[in-house]
Formats: structure tokens, C-alpha cells, sequence
């Protein structure tokens, strides 16, 4: 759905329901980080035709990108793309963000030195292309190792592995033509003749959703719910917590028959990108969302969000898993 910046902040009807569920605004009770207070500001802008400042512009990052406000508006305003267009059309640097992310991400490749598992195509069930992200290419590959031999443990071929990055450090940055190009690059690697497009990060999972070609979402699969619909279940005996990601707020992917860590759905900032920008508003967030997961030492963590396990593990310094890793490591490998 394309969106009017101007007609969406006309919707507003500064009720303040955002306040109650704004992650941002609970950890700062700042109300220029809440929808209700960028629509002001957006409102007597677009009345006056007056300059957006560099300091609304710059705060423009400050969002988990959640959509929790829209789950509440009465006018249902999508908060998330009216960001995207700002930034498109007025936040262009010299030298954007995904240049600095990609930076990071052979920085890391550089230092890493774990052996990818290979496929061997055996499957019987049908064919399945996967996408490994740019975490598990760059960074670890383990997940997409675990991930590989489960979709084979299911008896599919894997015909090809995806190699792009999902687009989101382009959305990132509001470069909305050069996520439309990226995400006709992914198209194109989708050749051939495949039952389904399999995800093993909720991050890539959710911004593949917004490429808009229904032949290619309407493949789109998670791990989890492929495992789901072989009738495959996770071992309920067993001490595990489930952290689930903001991206998993609505269950819209397949449930778990483990405990939740937040039944609503927790942001561990690595999710998003604005906590390498803002880093102490990122860290005064960060302090209220580990707190009640600290107290859990005695039982697993694992998520289905590479970069949430990438974030908890580091703010937590404990063995997190990924949904993939911890069926295939700890469950089927020891069958």
C-alpha cells in the first residue's frame, strides 16, 4: 500500500492511545519520539510550509519500526512508511548508513572463519530455495548451517540459497529505489521450479513481505512454520524460553509451545539499526527491556531473529540460540 504523508497526518486525532504502547516513549517518556508528537510537528509543517529541523529529521531514526501504534490508532496510521518517505525525501546523505553496514558486515566476514555446510539436493518432498541473510553470511554462519540440514531432515531439495541482503539497511536509510532495485535482484535469483522460499530470520522474513510481487511473498515461508507444517513439534519437557521479537508482536507466524519471555513481542535493539546512531538513548532503552530477561539463567533463550540473538547475546553474555540452532543442535542431532 503506497501512503499520502499529508492525508495520514490529517487522520491523527491526537487521542494519545500511542503513548500506552510506544516502546520509545515508555523508556523516555519524550513526546517527541511518539507518533502523536512527529504528527504535530509533521501537521504545522505541512500548514506553514515552514523547514523540518535537522533535529526532527535526525530523531527520524529513533523507532523500532514496531507499528504497535498502528495496531492501536482508531485511524490506523502507518507510522513505519510515513518514516520511510521522510527520509526519503528529506534525509539524503553524502555517505549513507548501508555503506557504513556493509563495511561492518565484511569487517566481521573477514574474521570469521566457520565452514558453510554444503547441500546434497537429496529431498524428495519438493524444492525450496533459502534465504541465508546477511547475518548468517557474514557474520555466523551456524544458523544457515542448522538451518540447511532441517530443511533436508523434511525431505525437501535445496535448489539454490539466495545470496542478497533483504533491503532493510536501504529502508534504513529511506532509499526507497534502491530497496525496489535490490528487491528486483532478489526476484530474479528466484528462477525455476520451487514450492516455497524459506526464512530463517524474522528481520529478513518481514522486510521481504514489502517487496511488492505477489508471486514472490506468496512463497514466502518461515523455518519454524515449515517445520509446522510437517507436524513437527518442539520437546515442551524441555527448560526453554522463547524471546519474541517485536516482529512476532501479532502471531502471525506459528505459535510455540514454550514460555515467552513477552507475550507482546521485545525489541532487543539489535533489530533495529537507530542504536549504532543514537547509542545512549539506545542503551537507556536497553536497560528496561533485559531487565526481567536477566532473572532467566536457569532455562535456554532462543529467538527467531538473528539479530535479536545477536543483541541478547551480547547484552546478556550467555548462550542464546536461534530457532534453528536450537532444534537441530539440541533436539534432532541427539535423536
Amino acid at each position: 500500500m503506497d501512503i499520502d504523508i499529508k492525508e495520514e497526518v490529517y487522520k491523527c486525532s491526537k487521542c494519545g492511545l500511542c503513548q500506552s504502547v510506544c516502546p520509545i516513549y515508555l523508556a523516555t517518556k519524550n513526546e517527541m519520539y511518539l507518533p502523536r508528537g512527529r504528527y504535530i510537528i509533521l501537521n504545522n509543517f505541512f500548514n506553514n510550509q515552514k523547514k523540518l529541523s535537522k533535529k526532527f529529521l535526525k530523531n527520524l531514526d529513533v523507532c523500532l519500526n514496531c507499528n504497535l501504534c498502528k495496531d492501536f490508532c482508531p485511524s490506523n496510521i502507518d507510522m513505519e512508511q510515513i518514516i520511510e518517505k521522510l527520509k526519503n525525501q528529506y534525509c539524503k546523505t553524502i555517505i549513507p548508513f548501508s555503506f557504513y553496514y556493509k563495511f561492518l558486515l565484511y569487517f566481521y566476514r573477514f574474521f570469521n572463519f566457520k565452514k558453510v555446510y554444503k547441500p546434497k539436493n537429496l529431498g524428495l518432498k519438493g524444492n525450496v530455495l533459502y534465504f541465508e541473510g546477511c547475518y548468517n553470511k557474514y557474520i555466523n554462519p551456524i544458523d544457515k548451517n542448522a538451518s540447511l540440514k532441517l530443511i533436508e531432515e523434511l525431505g525437501y531439495k535445496i535448489t539454490k540459497i539466495i545470496p542478497n541482503c533483504c533491503g532493510y539497511p536501504l529502508l534504513s536509510d529511506g532509499n526507497l529505489s534502491e530497496f525496489e532495485k535490490n528487491a528486483e535482484k532478489i526476484i530474479s535469483e528466484c528462477n525455476g521450479n520451487f514450492d516455497y522460499i524459506v526464512c530463517s530470520c524474522d528481520s529478513c522474513f518481514s522486510n521481504l513481505l514489502k517487496i511488492k510481487n505477489e508471486d514472490f511473498t506468496s512463497k514466502l515461508i518461515t523455518l519454524d512454520k515449515l517445520l509446522e507444517l510437517n507436524n513437527y513439534k518442539l520437546s515442551t519437557e524441555k527448560k526453554v524460553y522463547f524471546y519474541k521479537p517485536l516482529l512476532r508482536k501479532n502471531e502471525v507466524y506459528s505459535p510455540f509451545e514454550f514460555e515467552k519471555i513477552n507475550k507482546k513481542g521485545t525489541c532487543s535493539l539489535m533489530e533495529n539499526f537507530f542504536m549504532l546512531k543514537h547509542r545512549n538513548l539506545a542503551k537507556q532503552i536497553r536497560n528496561s527491556v533485559f531487565n526481567s530477561v536477566e532473572q532467566m539463567k536457569e532455562k535456554d533463550i532462543i529467538t527467531t531473529c538473528n539479530l535479536t540473538k545477536w543483541g541478547l547475546s551480547k547484552q546478556l553474555k550467555r548462550k542464546v540460540f536461534s530457532y534453528s540452532e536450537y532444534v537441530f543442535f539440541k533436539e534432532i542431532k541427539k535423536l
